[in-house]
């Protein structure tokens, strides 16, 4: 039933949402038509249907067409005219949508400034044009509108659709992506006293009821700039759209004011003008914002990265101090001690360099063998095994286990003279998936067992176990050693 549920109702009951909310959108932008009854120099429906193809994707069309469809059927025109208009709104938006993850790769277009570039570009050409084209020349060729208003029309008709996606769509997406989560009091507070600026400046900027001359109200809409920029600078995107939706929403109103005082024709050129400026203000302050924004994770990955490195760098000094000590402690010279110590620490060096090279992610297992074994690469030593790839953390414990069995075999073993062989394989275990790895020698000299146990050997004991919670069995043979070692699957990462 859950399941049921979750299929049907949920995309049902969000398309009819968002049906109505275009409907209702769209009948009071239309109130504020001037030109013609079915031309709003403000269309805020445009951004809706844009956020919502954009979030949920394109199967939601249906949709706007109905919205759209039943708005203008019950504004003006014929019905042939509504499905014609609707056509071209629903076209609109899966045009535009189509175009932004095809070029961007995301269904956020506000990440970058240069998809916020690409976004207002978008806005602007090709799918409102056409919307505009459509629905202005379906009412013409249908008689409901005159030839000769066609070009004013039409450009009232794609501002309002270009204000529209603009203004809305950033609102839409960035809330639904990221502010319906938990906030803290600070950024409650931080975000009050932004918006409170912001009523502010749209009452000064414009409000009738604190000055009613245009002529004195007008050039105090510069002072929109204000918010947009703090908001910018000192907020999110998020933030700043919503600035930007506000300040042009005070601006609707201060333009309504003025509506009563110019002419016939010329009603939809104050919305216009305020229209253009205050997506003239937004765009660069959606730019801003997304530098910003991108700045900021930057220096966080700066600062993570200092951090990783930090760990590292003491991780390796404890080891380096480590190896020295013990390296010390197992000498029976000063010369003998610089001697294996220099092998150990150009043994962790390169260790080093291959995780470097690998950024810290996994290692080939048979690329870390055949590094441990260059110095001896020749017949008599054979390296076999699946592809396997070591985890970062697991790297340095086999890599000098590896070490110290290579160097022992060298020293006393069967490398050290003509007859012997070393072979090196590995294979996964099928429950659970560890790792089994075998050094076997054969044909060295006869070696007699140590009267204690040195450094290299335990290393060889000691190190996986206690690193990486492994077995580590280690049995030194009359003709040369025999190692086996499993890892545990959380170390592997194929």
């Amino acid at each position: 039933m859950s399941d049921w549920r979750t299929r049907k109702w949920i995309p049902l009951l969000r398309a009819v949402v968002i049906a109505l909310g275009y409907f209702v959108l769209a009948k009071g932008a239309l109130t504020l038509a001037a030109l013609h009854p079915s031309a709003s120099p403000v269309w805020p429906p445009s951004g809706l249907a844009l956020a919502s193809l954009l979030l949920w994707g394109n199967g939601l069309w249906p949709a706007i067409a109905v919205g759209a469809f039943l708005a203008d059927a019950t504004t003006f025109g014929s019905l042939l005219t509504s499905a014609l208009i609707a056509c071209g709104s629903t076209l609109e938006a899966l045009i535009t949508v189509s175009l932004l993850k095809r070029w961007t790769a995301t269904t956020n277009p506000f990440e970058t400034p240069l998809q916020v570039v690409l976004f207002a570009a978008l806005a602007l050409a090709p799918g409102t044009m056409l919307s505009a084209t459509v629905g202005v020349s379906s009412l013409v060729l249908a008689g409901f509108a005159e030839s000769t208003n066609f070009i004013s029309m039409w450009f009232s008709w794609w501002l309002g659709d270009v204000g529209g996606q603009l203004l809305v769509t950033p609102v839409i997406v960035l809330w639904f992506r990221s502010g319906f989560r938990k906030v803290g009091r600070t950024e409650l507070r931080r975000g009050a006293v932004l918006l409170a600026a912001t009523v502010i400046v749209g009452l000064v900027a414009f409000s009738p009821l604190l000055i009613q001359q245009v002529s004195i109200r007008r050039p105090l809409a510069f002072l929109t700039v204000a918010p947009l920029l703090w908001s910018a600078l000192r907020h999110n995107q998020r933030d700043t759209a919503t600035v930007a939706l506000v300040l042009c929403a005070f601006a609707i109103w201060g333009t309504l004011f003025e509506q009563g005082q110019l002419p016939g024709p010329k009603l939809d050129e104050p919305f216009l003008w305020v229209l253009a400026f205050v997506i003239s203000a937004t765009v660069p302050s959606m730019v801003l914002s997304a530098d910003v924004a991108m700045r900021r994770i930057s220096e966080e990955h700066k600062k993570l990265l200092i951090a990783e490195l930090d760990h590292r760098v003491k991780n390796l000094l404890a080891c380096v101090a480590a190896v020295a000590q013990r390296s010390r402690e197992t000498s029976k010279s000063a010369d003998e001690f610089l001697h294996v110590l220099n092998i150990r620490i150009n043994s962790l060096a390169k260790t080093h360099a291959l995780l470097s090279l690998s950024r810290w992610q996994s290692i080939h297992l048979d690329e870390l063998v055949r590094s441990e074994l260059a110095f001896c690469a020749n017949d008599s030593v054979v390296i076999e095994g699946p592809p396997v790839d070591l985890a970062a953390e697991a790297v340095q414990p086999v890599a000098m286990v590896l070490h110290e069995l290579a160097t022992n075999a060298a020293k006393y073993g069967a490398l050290s003279n003509s007859h012997g062989r070393v072979l090196v394989r590995w294979r996964r275990q099928s429950n659970g998936g560890n790792l089994v790895l075998e050094w076997l020698e054969s044909g060295g000299p006869q070696v007699a067992s140590p009267a204690g146990t040195g450094y290299g050997t335990g290393v060889i004991q000691d190190i996986i176990p206690y690193e990486l919670g492994g077995i580590a069995d280690f049995v030194l043979a009359a003709d040369g050693a025999c190692c086996r070692l499993e890892i545990p699957g959380k170390w592997l990462s194929n």
